[in-house]
């Protein structure tokens, strides 16, 4: 009789109480030792009292007020039991932190804590401003930030139109701000520069070619993150249909726009959103080389595989993890955006 494997001698009870500590690549080597361990029940991991330091995904259910908080590395969806009047038919626009800018209508724009649930209100935007589309900030606007500024530009026009204000300012009137300057990945692949100087204008400068009409036509979203070792930016491309991934590093030289197609992050992890994104050092094994997209798979979080080219999302209470070619079964929230938690 052909000896028993010693994988298949452990108690179940050892087994689930082994996989309750694993996350992220771990999950798949526990998986993968042998056929009982594949189908053994087990135990999703626990959030350590301190947990590593990862990005969680913030959605905002703008029919209730409520607050939902992704945290990628465990699977784990939390919910604000409370529902905040405040946030009804509201939006994310941006984060830096633990800050959120919403807005609400089209005149009402807020600062949101939801860690602390503080909320810090704006000035009304005037009725010139009400179709700003794309909005963004410097900092954070709490009491140590007394530079924090906001801005929005909407995409048409020739330059687009900028509004921006300072923090604490009772009016959406021109203040300007030394040395300030925003990255905008235009609909064509080439990169808008945004100067802020002080009393004066703020002025444009755009760089590098336009795509080909059928590269633009191929593209559904674009995602943009500060890649800070490089000291360009990574934009991430996703195509119509299937959900095709392409990265690609922006870099100034001078004046010259240097755009380099990249196939690995190394031992990088990328969180994007259309709303905002980051990059981050590897933030659990397994996790390099990744992005995790603000998409779901039966309530899973999901993520991208550069070196497989596969979406792959952790089930640790399934029998077989999930893993596609293509986004076709994934649900997007309608108002989320990746947070660098500072309090997790």
């Amino acid at each position: 009789m052909e000896d028993a494997l010693w994988s298949d001698c452990i108690p179940s009870d050892i087994l689930e109480l082994i996989s309750s500590r694993l996350v992220a690549v771990e999950y798949f080597i526990f998986r993968a030792v042998c056929k009982r361990w594949r189908y053994t029940p087990m135990t999703p991991p626990r959030r350590p009292a301190q947990p590593e330091k990862s990005p969680c995904l913030i959605t905002l259910r703008g029919d209730t007020g409520i607050v939902d908080f992704f945290h990628p590395v465990y699977n784990v969806m939390t919910t604000t039991s409370i529902s905040i009047l405040k946030l009804m038919d509201s939006r994310i626009r941006s984060s830096k932190a633990n800050w959120l800018l919403i807005s609400h209508g089209s005149h009402n724009m807020f600062f949101f804590n939801p860690i602390s649930n503080d909320i810090i209100e704006l000035p009304d935007l005037q009725e010139e401003y009400e179709n700003i589309c794309v909005w963004t900030f410097s900092c954070p606007p709490d009491s140590s930030s007394s530079a924090c500024f906001v801005v929005g530009f909407d995409y048409l026009g020739n330059p687009p139109d900028v509004c921006i204000i300072k923090v604490g300012e009772t009016n959406w009137t021109p203040i300007f701000f030394k040395n300030n300057i925003v990255y905008v990945l235009g609909d064509k692949g080439n990169l808008g520069i945004l100067t802020i100087n002080e009393n004066s204008i703020p002025s444009w400068k755009f760089y590098g070619k336009s795509f080909l009409r059928r590269r633009l036509n191929s593209i559904q979203y674009v995602y943009m993150a500060e890649d800070v070792d490089n000291e360009g930016m990574l934009a991430v491309f996703l195509s119509h249909h299937e959900g095709k991934v392409e990265v690609w590093r922006y870099k100034m030289n001078g004046e010259v726009l240097e755009r380099e197609k990249i196939t690995s992050l190394d031992n990088k992890t990328l969180f994007v959103s259309l709303e905002g994104s980051c990059l981050k050092t590897c933030v659990a094994q397994g996790l390099g080389n990744k992005i995790y997209f603000s998409m779901f798979h039966n309530n899973n979080g999901v993520f991208y595989c550069l070196a497989n080219r596969k979406y792959y999302s952790f089930d640790y209470l399934g029998i077989k993890a999930y893993s596609s070619s293509n986004i076709f079964n994934l649900v997007r929230p309608t108002s989320c955006i990746w947070i660098e938690s500072e309090n997790d």
